[in-house]
């Protein structure tokens, strides 16, 4: 988990629960946002039977609870990987037909903001979500300890599934802001594509949320009933840790009606996503180089310039939401 690997590397047990809690809020905020829109799907998708968005969110719940308790990590795995083929071949014949119907590519692409408050505003709206593409970042530990902790397969899965979601996001963006979409989607085959689409992604992200709560669950449990000093790697998530990762996300969505909640992305992309994968990263350096003995009179550029760029994009982010509250 990634407390964890905070408390081994940064020897700090503050930090660890830092780190660890940051995750958790990510992750809950993803995963509430996928049972929400798994339930507006299934009700959209099958309008003759009547079904409330917020019982099809409660039934999607249980069902990935009952899988993530009775599969093992593997399994789990081999579930996630059926649904990134559907996604990736339904993705496809959406956007190779939206990409022949875009009427002007170029003008798409030099075309002026849209955003009445200019691009100040329109950046700071849209960043966050782009950020929040990187979810495949959320479930590092889960993805080391399924190949085994080698570090070259862990770096290029890594990097791998950073870059496709922010291509697919890009490339997704571009076909809609060229109308090509919506002439994609009109047709019978099309609507089953994106309806196919929406599912695989829901239910991939969903159950990768799932996988790193319990990560972090099982390590919180690990520390409060035994004495070892680090979590044991474990195969299977226990029934505890699956219900402490599936159930509070889930009663924010029957709190709120199974309302939309993008707002939940913008949270975690403009406030926690810098603290973890900025900020963080700097920390564990700075914790390793000393730990080596090569403690520098100054930190280097680089990190100057990282850290610098987390802590304004954080703050311009506050100063944003406080202004719009006050409007």
């Amino acid at each position: 988990s990634f407390k964890d690997f905070a408390d081994a590397a940064m020897k700090s047990e503050a930090a660890g629960n830092a780190i660890g809690a940051a995750s958790l809020l990510i992750n809950s905020c993803f995963l509430a946002f996928g049972i929400s829109h798994a339930g507006h799907l299934v009700a959209n998708t099958l309008p003759g039977f009547g079904l409330e968005p917020t019982m099809v969110a409660a039934g999607f719940a249980t069902i990935l609870a009952i899988a993530s308790f009775t599969q093992t990590n593997h399994g789990l795995e081999k579930i996630a990987n059926v649904a990134v083929m559907v996604l990736f071949s339904s993705f496809a014949s959406l956007l190779l037909p939206s990409l022949a119907n875009v009427s002007d590519p170029m003008g798409t692409l030099l075309a002026p903001g849209t955003n009445p408050e200019g691009f100040g505003p329109a950046a700071s709206a849209a960043i966050p979500l782009i950020l929040s593409s990187l979810t495949y970042q959320n479930i590092v530990p889960s993805i080391t300890k399924l190949l085994d902790f080698d570090r070259t397969k862990s770096s290029v899965a890594i990097a791998l599934g950073s870059f496709l979601p922010v291509a697919v996001y890009i490339a997704w963006c571009f076909a809609a802001l060229g109308g090509g979409l919506d002439n994609s989607t009109t047709s019978g085959a099309g609507g089953a594509a994106f309806t196919a689409f929406s599912a695989s992604a829901l239910i991939g992200s969903c159950v990768a949320c799932i996988m790193s709560l319990a990560e972090e669950y099982e390590s919180i449990i690990s520390s409060a009933f035994s004495s070892d000093q680090y979590c044991s790697v474990k195969d299977k998530f226990s029934i505890p840790a699956v219900t402490m990762a599936v159930a509070p996300p889930a009663a924010v969505v029957l709190a709120t009606g199974c309302s939309d909640l993008t707002c939940a992305l913008h949270f975690c992309g403009a406030f926690v996503t810098p603290f973890l994968y900025g900020l963080l990263p700097i920390m564990l350096f700075q914790t390793i180089t000393k730990k080596d003995g090569e403690i520098a009179s100054s930190p280097s550029l680089m990190s100057t310039i990282l850290a610098g760029g987390a802590v304004g994009f954080i703050g311009q982010e506050i100063i944003h939401d406080i202004s719009q509250m006050i409007a």
